[in-house]
């Protein structure tokens, strides 16, 4: 619904240009075009979306359509760390269209989930995904509903402290099962669904089965799609992090390699943990309630693995040197990557023993 809303505007302007100055439009017009190219292009759109937005409300007046939806696209625009901003932006364009046309029309769908995103109260965010439901099973659309569902649960599983977490997943499990018995196994809905319902399972220690979610992202890229994308490379890092803490070394293993070979989705990226082991406190040391740290040295290997650990500093003993380097030989990395290739690098870090 969102690509039709900033699509809107800039065709709107051109069969009215008699509603402002010839300079104003023209300016609007420049800036409405400059903005959605750096959209199209994936850069930071934020200061043309202002603007834009600015200017619209000269053309179009307070309480126009076009007005709302230059602010749901300045809104989209925003870093989420902006989130007052991004609301109050929803909420002018969500009380524009619902006085144009109704609390339940079409036209404020975009920004209730808008809205929902951007609160920071689950309570307040699932008020307006409940009408953005309502609205999406006003259109007749199965899977329109099944999609609302899913963006739903995921506002709400990821809420601090989220009230709504059976809410949340109640929706998943409707959407996912929309998904499962409608859609081919390579839809892009069907793999954000796994991962969603993997991260549900995770959480309430179902692995077996945030597993096999994560393997099937997986085996749809490998049967299904002749190119590799971040979505593999996080279903092959959130496999890793779950072999490792379920056991499976041999299991994380097949996957670290996998991510060896994996055409990264920059062509130069530095190496990045995937899955890490915090040391022991050693006894001798938490009885007479002694801090430590330990700075060590490694490579990390083309395929994710920590080799040739040594330690540069410490303080504190030996005790804590040990327990350090038997924690650090269980981490694993996604290798650091020039032009296309994995390749072997050397990192450094500090891992810190405090009593609290």
């Amino acid at each position: 619904m969102k690509k039709s809303s900033l699509a809107l505007c800039i065709a709107l302007l051109f069969s009215q240009q008699g509603i402002a100055n010839q300079t104003t439009a023209q300016e609007f017009n420049d800036t409405y075009r400059a903005y959605v190219a750096a959209v199209e292009n994936q850069q930071d759109s934020s200061e043309l979306a202002k603007k834009a937005f600015e200017l619209g409300k000269e053309i179009y007046g307070e309480n126009a359509d076009n007005t709302a939806n230059l602010a749901i696209n300045y809104a989209n625009s925003l870093a989420k760390s902006e989130q007052d901003q991004r609301f109050e932006l929803y909420r002018t364009a969500y009380e524009i269209l619902e006085k144009n046309h109704g609390k339940l029309s079409v036209q404020v769908y975009d920004s209730l989930i808008g809205m929902a995103e951007s609160t920071p109260s689950a309570k307040r965010a699932d008020t307006y995904l409940d009408d953005a439901i309502a609205i999406a099973e006003k259109q007749n659309s199965a899977k329109l509903v099944a999609d609302t569902k899913l963006t739903a649960a995921r506002i709400l599983a990821y809420k601090i402290n989220s009230e709504r977490y059976y809410t949340a997943k109640e929706y998943l499990e409707e959407a996912d099962k929309y998904y499962q018995e409608n859609l081919p196994d390579n839809a892009v809905d069907r793999i954000s669904a796994d991962f969603l319902v993997a991260a549900f399972a995770e959480s309430q220690r179902k692995y077996s089965t945030a597993i096999e979610r994560l393997n099937h992202v997986v085996s749809v890229f490998d049967k299904e799609l002749d190119f590799d994308h971040k979505t593999e490379l996080d279903a092959h890092s959130k496999l890793v992090h779950l072999y490792e803490k379920t056991g499976k070394s041999d299991e994380a293993t097949k996957h670290c390699i996998a991510i060896a070979k994996m055409v990264p989705w920059k062509e130069s990226q530095e190496q990045e943990p995937l899955y890490r082991v915090p040391p022991k406190y050693p006894m001798s040391k938490a009885q007479r309630m002694e801090d430590g740290s330990v700075v060590m040295e490694f490579e990390v290997t083309p395929s994710g693995f920590v080799d040739n650990i040594t330690v540069v500093d410490s303080e504190g003993g030996t005790a804590f040197e040990r327990e350090a380097v038997k924690a650090m030989k269980k981490w694993r990395y996604a290798p650091k990557f020039e032009n296309g290739q994995a390749i072997a690098a050397t990192s450094r870090v500090q891992l810190d023993f405090k009593i609290n």
